[in-house]
């Protein structure tokens, strides 16, 4: 999955540098749409986790109704962004001027920025459109993860975004002779490629697993059936686009070309949180098929590998793109205010990405032992509680720095302690706070607790390496 995730974010940068060749404005209008798509994927991939836990719970205890948990999984997923789409669709302009578009939109209006603003309105309208077949690439993928098919969920996820990548050369470079006026281009190429994918990735998993349609019966008592879980998953999953959009507006408040530079961060930040992305993807099923099948030492092995693998690579981005971010920001990005902008936000808030992996990746390890209300309340800490107090007190009290580093803040400290002016320089204080509010839920959880002398409940002693893979315990 590892190749499967850095393409998909490569992806992400390679769009937000093709928009940069269309300006300035282009970014900015972009920016503001960024925690709207962010919601829709954030949904999408909330969903999908949703899924992979249930189906991994089945592969390890019901068996007998493996298939019919698939369907009905993927089923209930369609309905429930569909009825998102649709409250979306209605409210966009709505939520789009609380983000502050529509007082950019004011400022030195031209027929050009009012075309740029009409383009805007009709890829959010694709995205929305588009929105049930993004579902289904990621729940598709999802499922084939979690009963073993790890190469084939990975080669569809490349398939997918290479037809992207050749959509979005041809219509979004301005020497291209297909060439769409940005946004209305990009709103092509994303409900194209998600069509052409959702339909294939369907077609596949059915060849796989057999699926066929359940019955009206059953689809009622999906309806039926509590949904507290698939609520609280799809809330945490709206806790970083929530901040993300607030975080906007603050930004919005001090500088129109933040919300430019957001254009670029958003998804250069994810590319250099590669490891726990990755992570993200895989542990899920790792720690829910030893957790359902009593392997509680393995659980813990697991847990320390993940934590160590994470805290030392990004460890070794934060030093690099202290020294290298200035290059890195004027080779991606055109426009050199906006890079200076991004330049100066990674020298500080990358130190901040030690905090941010282990808390991704324990969140959705929390899911995979139906502990997900557990996982919402970690994530409104970390996002809510601690990040934007300190984000916006930043962007008041000190200077265009400042607001980036109360960001840093909010990721590295996740406790309440003083704060001095050069704390983010600390590499092995990161490293420490970084793990101080996951060590309390571990602790209180016991989930490190546990020998690893123990022995499986219903495992021989002799434990297979294939525990690590994505195949059910």
């Amino acid at each position: 999955m590892i190749g499967a995730i850095l393409a998909l974010l490569l992806y992400d940068l390679f769009e937000s540098s093709l928009l940069a060749l269309s300006g300035a404005d282009t970014l900015t209008a972009i920016g503001f749409t960024l925690p709207l798509t962010t919601a829709l994927t954030a949904i999408a991939i909330g969903l999908s986790i949703r899924s992979n836990c249930k189906v991994v719970k089945s592969a390890c205890l019901d068996k007998a109704n493996l298939a019919s948990t698939m369907t009905t999984t993927i089923l209930m997923s369609v309905l429930i962004v569909s009825i998102f789409a649709l409250c979306a669709y209605a409210a966009n302009q709505q939520l789009l001027s609380l983000l502050g578009n529509n007082h950019w939109a004011e400022i030195n209006l031209t027929h050009e920025k009012a075309a740029l603003l009409n383009q805007q309105q009709e890829y959010m309208a694709a995205r929305y459109i588009g929105w049930v077949f993004l579902a289904l690439v990621w729940q598709v993928n999802a499922i084939l993860r979690a009963v073993g098919h790890a190469v084939l969920a990975s080669s569809l996820m490349f398939s997918w975004l290479a037809l992207k990548s050749i959509l979005a050369v041809l219509l979004l470079t301005p020497s291209s002779n297909l060439f769409i006026n940005a946004l209305s281009g990009l709103a092509y190429v994303h409900v194209i490629c998600d069509f052409i994918f959702a339909l294939i990735s369907l077609l596949i998993l059915i060849k796989k697993s057999q699926l066929s349609f359940p019955t009206l019966s059953v689809i009622n008592l999906q309806i039926a059936s509590p949904k507290k879980d698939a609520v609280i998953v799809i809330l945490q999953q709206l806790v970083t686009p929530l901040s993300m959009a607030l975080m906007t507006i603050i930004a919005a408040n001090i500088d129109y070309s933040y919300v430019a530079a957001f254009a670029f961060i958003l998804r250069m930040e994810s590319l250099f949180l590669l490891v726990p992305m990755v992570l993200t993807t895989s542990m899920p099923a790792v720690i829910g098929s030893n957790f359902w099948s009593g392997n509680k030492h393995r659980v813990k092995q697991a847990y320390l590998m993940a934590f160590s693998a994470i805290i030392l690579s990004q460890l070794i981005i934060a030093v690099t793109l202290f020294f290298y971010s200035p290059y890195l920001s004027t080779t991606l990005c055109s426009q050199d205010t906006v890079a200076s902008y991004i330049t100066r936000y990674f020298t500080w808030v990358s130190w901040g990405y030690l905090s941010i992996g282990c808390i991704m990746v324990y969140q959705s390890c929390l899911n995979a032992k139906g502990k997900a209300l557990q996982a919402l309340i970690l994530g409104v800490f970390h996002r809510i509680v601690l990040l934007l107090p300190l984000a916006y007190i930043g962007s008041i009290y000190v200077l265009k720095d400042g607001y980036y580093q109360g960001m840093l803040f909010g990721h590295v400290t996740n406790a309440s302690i003083a704060i001095n002016d050069h704390f983010y320089q600390g590499i092995l204080a990161g490293h420490m706070l970084s793990g101080v509010l996951i060590l309390v839920f571990l602790y209180k959880n016991k989930t490190l607790t546990q020998s690893t002398a123990t022995k499986p409940l219903n495992s021989p002693t002799q434990a297979s390496m294939k525990s690590f893979t994505n195949n059910p315990a």
